[in-house]
């Protein structure tokens, strides 16, 4: 929701309803005490961008903010249209009030003197509450925005100040289990073997973390968002986790589409998007398995698909996949490193490029996640 938008409705909308020359809505101040024109329908420029104006030199607001619909039937004759706006000879001014809470007034007016009425202050005031309340909740909305890039924000430095050290740490490690520290016993090996693992799943939580706030904070994201050729994410996402496959003796397959797919977004948050979704596919397929990946397009859509045969996810653990940190069961019990944060990253970069996820998965036959972007033929 645009508050400037909603504002500019509401002038317009008040206008219209009352068939009036000109309408002003007037917000209050963070303290309360001073009043702002913030969007004007008919009314010259030159007549509302003013400075804010004090409460106690405006009697028409000041009776309208005490909760009472206010009207003033001639303002040549009347001391409370000393801030009418000069051309304009009757006026009504109604309170803009949510739950209890002042928000400003909602001023008509009319050229002629003996405009407006009690049947003109009954028409108004409902328009006046649903006014107030959609500039409450965009400021609620606007607040909870800037909480979480704030939040955001601090999970990002946070979190980078700390990928150094346990960088650095499990290289040491490394160097030691390798033995360029001279011989281990197997008590030390083992030690040191559980410490590596606790380190790759701090080095995972870390980057993982990382991406999770770019995802809510897309200003902390290094590239800007632009067209993008999906085959080639896909492609690099496959030269990168084939050799795991490899390693665990899967059959990891693309099936490509010869199609040029350009979509929106950046290449970086692809590339999250696709070695998330193929690495899990991966991570839980025991050895023998097969996981498919394809690429083709449907109608408007460039889609992506990952099917593996693995251990696939729970009926009751569906529901629950895009939260933060969950993971279900029997991925737990595999004892595979996970953060629980990797489809939720997947998810906020999917919506953020305008596209949508879909999932199913049956309990030891695997997992399907189907992703689907509009496709771009030029700029968006």
């Amino acid at each position: 929701m645009n508050l400037e938008r909603i504002l500019a409705r509401l002038a317009d909308g008040a206008r219209q309803v009352l068939q009036a020359d000109a309408a002003a809505v007037r917000l209050l101040d963070e303290g309360g005490a001073h009043l702002t024109v913030t969007a004007a329908s008919g009314l010259p420029a030159a007549l509302w961008q003013r400075e804010p104006l004090a409460i106690k030199h405006s009697s028409l607001d000041g009776e309208a903010l005490t909760g009472q619909p206010t009207i003033v039937a001639d303002t040549r004759a009347d001391p409370r249209a000393a801030n009418v706006p000069e051309g304009y000879c009757s006026a009504l001014c109604v309170p803009l009030m949510h739950e209890g809470d002042l928000i400003g007034t909602l001023h008509v007016y009319a050229a002629v003197p003996q405009r407006f009425d009690e049947e003109d202050v009954t028409l108004l005031m409902p328009l006046a509450d649903v006014g107030a309340a959609a500039v409450a909740a965009t400021r609620a909305l606007i607040a909870l925005e800037a909480l979480e890039a704030s939040k955001a924000h601090f999970i990002h430095v946070a979190t980078h100040e700390l990928r150094s050290p346990v960088t650095v740490a499990q290289s040491l490690v490394r160097s030691v289990l390798k033995g360029y520290a001279g011989a281990l016993t197997d008590k030390q090996a083992d030690v040191l073997g559980r410490i590596s693992r606790r380190l790759n799943f701090l080095e995972s939580l870390i980057n993982d973390l990382l991406d999770l706030a770019a995802g809510k904070a897309p200003e902390l994201a290094a590239e800007v968002e632009g067209l993008v050729l999906l085959n080639g994410s896909v492609g690099r996402t496959m030269l990168l986790l084939q050799p795991r496959a490899e390693e665990k003796g899967l059959d990891m397959t693309l099936q490509p589409c010869h199609d040029h797919l350009i979509v929106w977004g950046t290449e970086d948050g692809l590339d999250r998007i696709f070695v998330n979704l193929v690495s899990n596919a991966v991570k839980y397929t025991p050895s023998g398995g097969s996981v498919t990946v394809s690429v083709r397009q449907v109608d408007d859509q460039a889609q992506v698909e990952v099917t593996d045969t693995g251990i696939g996810i729970p009926e009751e653990a569906l529901p629950h996949l895009f939260e933060e940190f969950y993971r279900a069961p029997n991925a737990k019990a595999l004892g595979e490193v996970g953060t629980g944060l990797g489809l939720v990253i997947v998810k906020d970069l999917v919506n953020r490029y305008g596209g949508r996820i879909e999932m199913k998965s049956k309990v030891g036959q695997g997992s399907t996640f189907t992703v689907s972007f509009p496709t771009c033929n030029g700029e968006r």
